[in-house]
């Protein structure tokens, strides 16, 4: 879901991914209602509405699985395609978390890049897509 949702653009920026994430997302909200995927995920009805209007600032990977388990995918396997996806595209773009780190824009040092991509601590989208777009323009 989140992990082939890549626009059109050969190497997307950051923010290009995480407005197709947002897509994705306002697609399973709009389709269900902001009712039926907040009392289904368990997410408060403002984050759903803000899914709703596009918005993914705040939003984790596990928020996102969640919302796509209302259209009938496993969350588990949402986060754990992902996560292969970024493991498998740092090995083949060559990219260890140290480097990761300093490219991307984010707050995570090395060591919670290793814990974001391996689940031990949470991914946000933001962090998601600016890992995708490095891997991207690396590949």
């Amino acid at each position: 879901m989140l992990y082939d949702v890549l626009p059109d653009a050969e190497t997307p920026t950051a923010a290009e991914l995480q407005a197709a994430y947002a897509a994705e997302l306002a697609a399973v909200v709009d389709e269900y209602g902001q009712e039926t995927v907040a009392a289904d995920t368990g997410l408060d009805p403002e984050t759903v509405a803000a899914f709703a209007d596009g918005d993914v600032a705040d939003a984790t990977l596990s928020d996102a699985a969640a919302v796509f388990a209302v259209d009938g995918i496993d969350p588990d396997a949402v986060t754990a395609e992902v996560r292969d996806g970024l493991m498998m595209g740092l090995s083949t773009a060559i990219l260890d978390v140290d480097t990761v780190a300093l490219e991307i824009e984010t707050e995570l040092d090395a060591r919670e890049v290793r814990q974001a991509l391996e689940g031990e601590i949470r991914l946000r989208l933001d962090e998601l897509a600016a890992v995708q777009s490095l891997i991207r323009s690396r590949s």
